[in-house]
Parts: C-alpha cells; sequence; structure tokens
C-alpha cells in the first residue's frame, strides 16, 4: 500500500465532513473497516488544539482535524 492510497483515503474522508458528516459518521461508515486502517482513532495534541490520529498499516498516521475539517497524513 502505497503513499498515493492513503492520501486518496484522506481526501475521501476530508470530502465527507466538509459535506456536514461528523467523524463518528466517517469513522463507522469508511475508516473502521478500511483495508489501511491498524487500530481505533486516539486524542492527541498538536499545537495548540486537539487532533485525532489513526494508525495505518503502512506506518503512517492519518491525523483529523476538527476545527479546520480535514485529514492529512504524516
Amino acid at each position: 500500500m502505497s503513499r498515493e492510497r492513503a492520501q486518496n483515503l484522506a481526501e475521501s474522508c476530508t470530502e465527507l465532513v466538509r459535506k456536514g458528516n461528523d467523524f463518528p459518521t466517517v469513522w463507522a461508515a469508511v475508516l473502521k473497516s478500511h483495508p489501511l486502517v491498524n487500530g481505533v482513532p486516539e486524542s492527541r495534541f498538536a499545537v495548540d488544539r486537539g487532533v485525532l490520529v489513526i494508525r495505518l498499516i503502512t506506518g503512517e498516521r492519518l491525523l483529523f482535524d476538527g476545527e479546520s475539517k480535514q485529514f492529512s497524513v504524516k
């Protein structure tokens, strides 16, 4: 699984959130059973706000920033 696939997942999830879906909905509908996802969301602090971090089987992490309504890959 390449970084491109992780980035595609981040973009798809960002699109869903920006269309009005909340994180629990995106988690249940897409992420929970996605083959790249390896674990459950964990709360972390980044800069001055909290983010949710989801580990991927690639060793990367999918981060969700609720304030900006955006997923990213780190």
